[in-house]
């Protein structure tokens, strides 16, 4: 004991170097700690932009998409809404023809019938239940006119020009789709 305090000046040396050691081993291990969490930091801040970026592209794209659906669903109501004044000026056309009650030839009547028919079964679904009843009904058997024929013509070329349009609408989203890749 008597050599401690006579080397008291040793002994404060010796603590104040043990003092530093233990500071030093502190300061190593909270500033590996620290490290680590700026490292887990960053990493969750990129993944946060990556989904932030994957977010705003699906906004965009399904803002597209919809902004192509309602452009083609209003060409649709454009395009019936002009079938139907077709169809009005046509039967008021050929009330007036003499010819319009002469009946079509039978081969060229069962012909049409037969393809009305089978495209009739091809659109009607696999399952019984979800059969588009509205279609599936046999046609009665009468004679087809000329006008009634001429009277299928637009709506036929009316629901092959909103096919195309939707098609085209379809190629517009998988085009939209290929270029934002």
């Amino acid at each position: 004991m008597i050599w401690l305090v006579s080397n008291w000046r040793f002994v404060l040396v010796a603590a104040l170097i043990l003092l530093c050691v233990g500071m030093a081993r502190l300061a190593t291990y909270y500033h590996g700690e620290y490290a680590g969490q700026v490292s887990e930091n960053q990493q969750l801040q990129r993944d946060n932009d990556t989904q932030g970026a994957v977010i705003a592209t699906q906004a965009l794209q399904f803002n597209r998409f919809n902004e192509i659906a309602a452009r083609q669903q209003q060409y649709a109501v454009n395009l019936t809404g002009k079938a139907q004044e077709k169809e009005i000026e046509y039967r008021t056309i050929l009330t007036f023809e003499p010819t319009c009650a002469l009946p079509v030839p039978a081969a060229i009547a069962g012909r049409l019938l037969d393809y009305t028919n089978s495209l009739r079964a091809s659109a009607m679904h696999a399952d019984p239940g979800i059969a588009d009843s509205s279609g599936s009904r046999t046609a009665p058997a009468s004679t087809l006119n000329y006008c009634q024929a001429v009277l299928w013509i637009d709506p036929l070329l009316t629901a092959i020009d909103q096919a195309n349009s939707q098609l085209a609408g379809i190629r517009d989203i998988e085009q939209t789709r290929q270029q934002e890749k």
